[in-house]
Parts: structure tokens; C-alpha cells; sequence
């Protein structure tokens, strides 16, 4: 059963992952990728290299998780 509920968590992650890497993909052809979603500042290269689909820059993200 353990193993059931791990199979079905890391199936949902994955799809939510391709359905962020499709949105991603939007934004580049409407040439908006790479720019913060909330400030609308340029998204560092190096969290776009470790987060390709991310939204927001580090600064906006940190604000988001401390709520």
C-alpha cells in the first residue's frame, strides 16, 4: 500500500512539473520567459538554470514562501 501511495504522489508531481514546463514553453513564445510574474524584473540566469520554469525571481519567491 506503501508503495501504491508512492507510485501515485510521484505521478501527480511529474504531472504538475510538465504542466509548469508547458506553461514555460508559452512564455517563451510570448517572449515573457525569464521575467518575474510578480515584480516583472528579469529572472537571474542561474535560477532559471536550476528551475527552468520558474515564475518568479529569488527575492518575490522568498516573499511568497514566508507568506
Amino acid at each position: 500500500m506503501l508503495d501504491r501511495e508512492v507510485d501515485e504522489s510521484l505521478d501527480e508531481n511529474a504531472e504538475v512539473i510538465v504542466h509548469e514546463i508547458d506553461a514555460a514553453l508559452e512564455r517563451m513564445d510570448a517572449g515573457t520567459y525569464g521575467t518575474c510574474t510578480r515584480c516583472g524584473k528579469p529572472i537571474p540566469e542561474e535560477r532559471l538554470a536550476a528551475v527552468p520554469y520558474a515564475v518568479l525571481c529569488v527575492t518575490c519567491k522568498r516573499d511568497e514562501e514566508r507568506g
